[in-house]
Parts: structure tokens; C-alpha cells; sequence
């Protein structure tokens, strides 16, 4: 972190990097040209912008910047990626509409600006010239979550008598009752069930990589972290088992659906829904290890689903859009390259050793094991569903018999090659040198914690092994360097 950061006027570089994509939007709108061009250069001002707040933030105290960076630079990408039947401004100017809208809520300390970023993040999904999905479940839920939050806010400000999320850290205002309907408005924004059906509709009726945005912003997740567990700790510690619950056996019974879903976009719907709902059994997990895998694992999931969408957008405008999984379509010999990035990003997510997600999914486990021993157990069962999922999907896709009658070229593009190729180089570095990125994130574990009642779990004897490197306790919990 920068050693002297009051020359950054946080304020004026936050409104710069939320700014910045509402303005192209809007530009969008009226000049309708070079529309690739002016969604990749506004998410990289915003991009830019985030990274400034990154390194002026207070160590251990940057989680929320750290996302903002992450959203802007996967935007970035996505217009680079984007394929050219779909890059027009309407579409564009819908992924710059949500990039300023999520980081608007990762950035606010504000209960209604959080609400109004909130609200901005879903309007594109409800509109039929942005992305509305042909079903009526993804409309439904993210209205449902809209009202479950607006309830909540509206009771915390009658018992707290304040916005402030930091005035209002531990008071527990508004009691059960707006717990309560903040665990609703989680459970319709993640898609836990019961309300998982909408996140496999969004992704087979909407557009793919707009709708891959929308699941990757992981309000639910965002929602925990930044308003449950710090308002409210005791109430958390008594009733908020009962969302981890639900999360794990999301993540188990969707593992299940997955294994003989013939649908790629449903699929791939299924593994990242399984596999985000495991942050929230980890927020939940209240042990230092739990938690920061369950932030690094954030990561991990929003690269991989990220790239698996693109590469399967680009694949149905190449070989035609009825892909499916019932059968061996042999695209390997025509797209090698978008095989290897599939294969790549596929296996990163399901915990592949040599990547972030191997880390994550480690500390996931062990801090789980620690505090709800069936959580543990039944968290690598869902992940080994997962693996088996994406090897099936993997060889249905790109296995078996050459296709015949393509005559041009199928595999990715330059500018294509680049972003996926970004998004490898992060699993896979991440995977190989964890030291500084693990450790960054039980910094921020133990900040997410700080206000719980109940105090962090510790294990001081027994190690946290990754190839090459061991993981105490204590590292995890002073934030200092992972001893090699």
C-alpha cells in the first residue's frame, strides 16, 4: 500500500471510476460506434481508478477495492472478448450500465446508496432491449430481492435512525426481523435454493456474458460481508447457520442436477452456483481459515465462470448455438486454442492443484471441518460432482470425431486470446505463488470478523499444507507471510 496516500482524493477518484461507465453508456446511446472501443477504454478508466483507491486503502482494509478492481478489469475484458455479433451499443452500454452500478454498491459505507446500487445492478435484466431473459424467473427473483432488502433498510433506519454502516456496526438494528429479510434478499440475489431455478433460466435465456457479469458481481456474498455479519453478531451467530445450510446443500443439490444437464449454458449456470455458494458456507464458517478462502475462492469463481461463459459465447457463434452435451461435437480440431482455455478454467474452478482455487478450496475445507464438521465433508463431495461435470462437459464439446463443413478460421481471434489468456495467468500464478495473496486475504478475514460476538476459531497446531508452502493458524490471523 502506498506509505503516503492523502494526495489521492478518494472521493473524486471513486466518483471518476463509477462516473466513467454511466458517461460511455450515455455516449453509447447517442453516437452508437466503435462501441467495443469505448466499453474497453471506460472499464479501464475505471479499472485504473480502482486500482488507485487498491493501493491507498488502509492494509487490511482494501477487500472492497479489491473487488471494484476485479469487476472493472473482467468488464474490460469482457468487451475485449465479446463476440462481434453481439458487440453493438445497446449491448455495451447495458455492460458499462452495471459496471458503474456494482461498483457504486462495492464502494458505498451508505444503506441507501448500497440499495440504489442494488436496484441499478438488476434494471438491465428487467428491460427487454437490454437483457431480459425469455423466462419469468430472473425478473422475478431479483425483484423479490429488491423488495426483501428495501423492507430490511427501511427497519434498520426506524430501529437505528441512521444509514451509516459504520454508526450502526453491532447494534443489531431492527433485530430478527430485518435479518431476517436480509437473508431473503441473499437468497434470492445468489440464487440459493429455493430460489435457484433463476440463475439456470438467466443463463440459457439471457445473453451469456451480460448475464455472467451479473452472477459474478456476488451481491449475495456482498450483502453478508458488508451488512450481516457486521450489524448484526449476535443475531448472526444464532440464526445465520441456517443460510449456511441452505448454501451447502445449493451447492450439493445443484452439483447433483448438473451431472446429467445436457444444456452447456444451464451447466455451467449449475457448477458456478454450486461453487459460489460455498463463499457463503465459508462467511459463515467463522473460522480464519474459512474465511479467507471463502474471499480468495470469490476470486477464483469470477475469473473461471467469467471465462467459461466467454469461451462457450464463442463456440455457439462459431459452430451455432444448439450446442449441447448429449453427444461428442469434436470442436478440439477446429478451436484447439479455445479447448485449452476451457480445459484450463474449468479445472481451476473445480480445485485442480497448481491454481488459486486448489488454495481456496483448502482453507474452504479445513475452516468448515473446524466449525461444522458435515459442512466440511459435504463440501468436497460437491466439488468432485463438479469436476465430474466439467470433464463431461469438456469432452461432449471439444472430444470425438471431426466435424466437417466449416471452411474458416474457428479458433480465437488475437484480442481473444488475450483476455483468456490474462484470466489463466491469475489461476494458474495465483496457484504456484499463493504467499502474498492469501495472506492479503486473512487480512481482510479477520477486518470482516472483527465485529462478531463470537470470537474467530483458531487451530494453532495443526498446519494448513499447499505444495511448497505451509499455513499456520498464525500467519492466517496476523496477515504476515506464508512461511516456505
Amino acid at each position: 500500500m502506498i506509505a503516503n496516500a492523502a494526495w489521492i482524493p478518494r472521493a473524486v477518484v471513486t466518483g471518476v471510476a463509477i462516473g466513467t461507465p454511466w458517461s460511455a453508456a450515455v455516449l453509447l446511446m447517442a453516437w452508437r460506434r466503435n462501441a467495443r472501443i469505448v466499453g474497453f477504454m471506460a472499464a479501464l478508466v475505471s479499472a485504473a481508478a480502482s486500482a488507485l483507491l487498491l493501493l491507498a486503502a488502509p492494509a487490511g482494509e482494501s477487500l472492497y477495492e479489491a473487488l471494484m478492481l476485479l469487476f472493472s478489469c473482467l468488464t474490460a475484458g469482457a468487451a475485449l472478448m465479446i463476440p462481434k455479433r453481439d458487440c453493438d451499443a445497446r449491448t455495451i452500454g447495458g455492460i458499462l450500465f452495471l459496471l458503474g452500478a456494482t461498483l457504486l454498491a462495492y464502494s458505498s459505507e451508505n444503506l441507501l446508496v448500497f440499495f440504489v446500487g442494488w436496484i441499478l445492478s438488476a434494471i438491465p435484466f428487467f428491460l427487454r432491449s437490454w437483457f431480459r431473459a425469455t423466462s419469468w424467473r430472473p425478473a422475478t427473483a431479483l425483484l423479490l430481492s429488491i423488495l426483501a432488502l428495501a423492507l430490511a433498510i427501511g427497519i434498520i433506519f426506524g430501529s437505528g435512525h441512521a444509514f451509516s454502516m459504520d454508526s450502526l456496526q453491532g447494534r443489531s438494528p431492527g433485530g430478527t426481523v430485518a435479518f431476517g429479510l436480509l437473508v431473503v434478499a441473499v437468497i434470492f440475489r445468489k440464487g440459493i435454493c429455493p430460489a435457484h431455478a433463476w440463475v439456470a433460466d438467466a443463463a440459457e435465456g439471457a445473453p451469456a456474458i451480460p448475464t455472467a457479469l451479473l452472477l459474478n458481481g456476488h451481491f449475495g456474498a456482498l450483502l453478508v460481508a458488508r451488512l450481516i455479519l457486521p450489524l448484526f453478531p449476535s443475531t448472526a451467530g444464532n440464526f445465520f447457520p441456517v443460510l449456511s445450510w441452505l448454501a451447502i446443500a445449493t451447492a450439493l443439490y445443484v452439483a447433483i442436477r448438473g451431472l446429467t444437464e445436457n444444456s452447456p449454458r444451464r451447466l455451467l449456470a449449475f457448477l458456478a452456483l454450486s461453487q459460489s455458494a460455498c463463499i457463503l458456507a465459508g462467511l459463515e464458517s467463522r473460522t480464519s481459515e474459512g474465511i479467507t478462502g471463502a474471499l480468495v475462492h470469490w476470486f477464483v469463481v469470477t475469473v473461471s465462470t467469467m471465462g467459461l461463459f466467454g469461451v462457450l459465447r464463442l463456440l455457439e457463434v462459431r459452430f451455432g448455438e444448439n450446442l449441447t452435451a448429449s453427444r461428442h461435437l469434436g470442436l478440439a480440431e477446429h478451436a484447439p486454442r479455445l479447448a485449452v482455455f476451457f480445459a484450463v478454467f474449468g479445472l481451476a474452478l473445480v480445485g485442480l492443484p497448481g491454481t488459486l482455487s486448489f488454495c481456496s478450496q483448502d482453507l474452504l475445507i479445513h475452516g468448515t471441518l473446524m466449525s461444522n464438521p458435515v459442512t466440511g465433508i459435504v463440501l468436497p463431495i460437491a466439488t468432485a460432482m463438479n469436476a465430474v461435470s466439467i470433464f463431461r462437459l469438456f469432452a461432449r464439446l471439444f472430444l470425438g470425431r471431426r466435424r466437417t463443413g466449416f471452411t474458416h478460421m474457428a479458433d480465437a481471434l488475437p484480442r481473444e486470446r488475450w483476455i483468456l489468456a490474462a484470466g489463466v495467468l491469475f489461476v494458474v500464478l495465483g496457484g504456484l505463488f499463493p504467499n502474498a495473496f492469501v495472506a492479503l486475504q486473512s487480512a481482510q478475514a479477520e477486518v470482516v470478523n472483527q465485529a462478531n460476538d463470537r470470537p474467530v476459531l483458531r487451530q494453532h497446531l495443526t498446519p494448513i499444507r499447499i505444495p511448497g508452502f505451509v499455513i499456520t493458524s498464525e500467519d492466517l490471523n496476523d496477515g504476515s507471510e506464508i512461511r516456505e
